[in-house]
Order: C-alpha cells, then sequence, then structure tokens
C-alpha cells in the first residue's frame, strides 16, 4: 500500500478533526519523539522579570507579544509567562514564534481561556511580566543536512510552525519545508501575509479552510511536525502511523488548560529519592516543590501539568497527581507523573529521563 492510499485511509478523520468537527474513535497511542526527552534552557529555574517591547495583533483573536529578553532558544520551545491578573498570579506555556535567527523572542497568543484572553485584550506595550524558560524537547536544530520537514497545524498551532519553518529555510539550503495549516475561515489565519510573503521554491504552504484535507503523497523518510488541536493531532498522528510511519519520524506538540485541582492532599510528610538524594515533601506539596526547596534540581516549566516538561517516572511508591495533566495513557502506564501536579502518598522513588 502506498503512503498515499494509506493516509487517505484516514484523511475524513483528519480532516473532521482539523476544522472541529466530532472526532472519531482512535486507538491509545504509543510514546512519540516528543516524550522522549525534555531540553531545559540554559536560563535556569527562576522566574525572570521582562516586558512587552511591542505588540502585534495578528489576527480578532490572535496577538503577538515581543519582550524585552535575549535568550538563546530552539525553533520549537516554549516559555511560560507568568501573569498577575487582578492579585492573582498565573503560569501559562507558549510557544515561541519568532526563529532565533532574528535577534528577538516573541510569543503569539490565541484568545481561549482566562489568561490568553487577558493577554488578547488587555496587554499593553510595557507591561510588566515574568518569564520561565525556554523549554521542550519539540522542534529542531539545524544541521548540515538535506531533508524535507512536514508542518501539519491548525489555529494557534501555527506558532511554533512558523518558527521551525523559517528556521529551516534559514539554516539549511538542501532542505524544503512543506506546510499544511487548517483554520474555520481566512480571518482567522494567523501569520497570513508573512506566510505569503515568504519567497523561496523549497517552502509550499496549503491552507485549508473548511474544505477535505488532501495531502499529497509524502517522503516515506520526511520529517513530521504536527501541532493545533489535541483532536485533530490524534487523528493526524494516527494516520501516519497507519501509513507506516515511524513514531520517531513524528514529532508533537500540546498544552492541557488547568482546571480544578482535585487530587487527595497528603497527610504526613514522604521522603522522595531523587538519584543519591532524598527530599521531604511536607503534607499539600508536590515532588516539585519539595525537590526545589531542597535546592535538588529538577526539570520544569509551566507548574500545571501542561507542558511534560516535569515528567519524571515512579521507581516506586505511589503518587496521586491532578487532573487534567498532558501525559498519554501509554506514558502513565509506563510510571510516568508530572513533578509538578503530583504529590507523594508513601516513600517514592523517582528518576529523571535522560
Amino acid at each position: 500500500m502506498t503512503f498515499l492510499m494509506a493516509l487517505r485511509r484516514d484523511v475524513r478523520t483528519v480532516a473532521n478533526d482539523l476544522f472541529g468537527q466530532r472526532p472519531q474513535p482512535f486507538a491509545i497511542r504509543t510514546a512519540l519523539s516528543r516524550h522522549h526527552h525534555v531540553i531545559l534552557g540554559s536560563a535556569g529555574f527562576a522566574p525572570r522579570p521582562t516586558t512587552v517591547r511591542k505588540l502585534t495583533r495578528e489576527t480578532r483573536d490572535a496577538v503577538t507579544l515581543e519582550l524585552d529578553a535575549e535568550l538563546d532558544f530552539h525553533a520549537g520551545q516554549f516559555l511560560t509567562l507568568i501573569v498577575n491578573i487582578d492579585g492573582t498570579e498565573h503560569r501559562r506555556a507558549y510557544s515561541i514564534s519568532t526563529a532565533p535567527h532574528d535577534g528577538r523572542v516573541a510569543v503569539t497568543v490565541k484568545r481561549m481561556g482566562l489568561v490568553s484572553s487577558y493577554l488578547c485584550e488587555r496587554a499593553r506595550e510595557g507591561e510588566r511580566l515574568q518569564l520561565l524558560g525556554p523549554s521542550g524537547s519539540f522542534g529542531v536544530t539545524p544541521g548540515e543536512r538535506a531533508r524535507h520537514v512536514v508542518l501539519i497545524g491548525g489555529g494557534s498551532g501555527i506558532t511554533p510552525l512558523f518558527s521551525i519553518a523559517r528556521t529551516i529555510l534559514h539554516s539549511e539550503p538542501q532542505s524544503r519545508v512543506t506546510l499544511f495549516f487548517g483554520n474555520r475561515t481566512e480571518a482567522d489565519i494567523i501569520f497570513r501575509d508573512a506566510l505569503a510573503a515568504i519567497d523561496d521554491p523549497r517552502f509550499t504552504v496549503k491552507h485549508l479552510l473548511g474544505e477535505r484535507l488532501e495531502l499529497p503523497e509524502l517522503p516515506a523518510d520526511g520529517e513530521f511536525y504536527v501541532c493545533g488541536p489535541e483532536p485533530m493531532m490524534a487523528a493526524t498522528r494516527q494516520a501516519l502511523l497507519a501509513a507506516g510511519i515511524d513514531a520517531a519520524q513524528i514529532h508533537e506538540e500540546k498544552f492541557t488548560s488547568p482546571t480544578q485541582r482535585k487530587s487527595r492532599l497528603p497527610v504526613a510528610p514522604q521522603p522522595i529519592r531523587v538519584g543519591d538524594k532524598t527530599v521531604t515533601a511536607q503534607p499539600g506539596q508536590t515532588i516539585l516543590e519539595a525537590a526545589l526547596a531542597a535546592n535538588v534540581s529538577l526539570p520544569f516549566s509551566c507548574t500545571m501539568g501542561g507542558c511534560g516538561a516535569c515528567k519524571v517516572r515512579v521507581v516506586d511508591g505511589e503518587v496521586d497527581m491532578d487532573e487534567p495533566s498532558c501525559l498519554t495513557a501509554a506514558e502513565r502506564a509506563e510510571g510516568y507523573v508530572l513533578s509538578c501536579v503530583g504529590r507523594a502518598e508513601s516513600p517514592v522513588t523517582i528518576e529523571v529521563p535522560s
């Protein structure tokens, strides 16, 4: 069966989910390349102050915030913004939409939920924020190679893909990039003019506006990067895997939305072993809070269970975790938890993925 035949077998599912229609059932997935490791930016764990240097309205529901910050990052990584709204501190993870060679750092935010709506409606140039990161394993590190990078995005999922596309075109003269970008209407297309302005024969973009998704035959050895609404990502992943694309060739980024946390609070202190060190989690403390309080470094970014940067594996013991979290069913089955929303219910030994 050719790649095209296999992909078209599931194309209707992908199209329905890309444009917000009822998703079809799909099987629990195995871990993909995104979950193999997490890169934490060299800037460390402490929040740093920043200001909004420039604000650009992309669409009626999306805004780009250029930040007063000098950061080393790779295309596809994200920042966690710490935003104070009416006296309450909130943390949200947003992908970096600029490319490393731009010499500036910006995130693009689409209106949805409390913090994103605040930034879209009320953020102003000069506004003070705090940030963590960059972090995340999604994305690319350019090299001397010739490859075909295929980007499949929906809605605000274009944010890291835009950075990836421009980075590849700038840094790898022998590589090419194909972007499939789904939106409800033309007015909803983030970076519409900027995408149209990319004058490079190695770059192809196909906008999908409520039409049936038709993907051409794609390279079996290509690299596929997917970002967008979870149903769209799940259906795209299913189609690619069914077509014979190896899981290692598929890279995806997703963020969960925080809701009311309902995990049980431990009633007694619990020891947590990390490598050759042991820390004590006090009642109510998460694994991450206990580790940082004892000066034991663990990777983290958003601290709300939404980005996966703090994933650790439980070797021994019981951990209760706030929900929802961004872990897959396969990761849970392998013993992974998120340290930022996980609390030890017994003595626990954890290991950090390398």
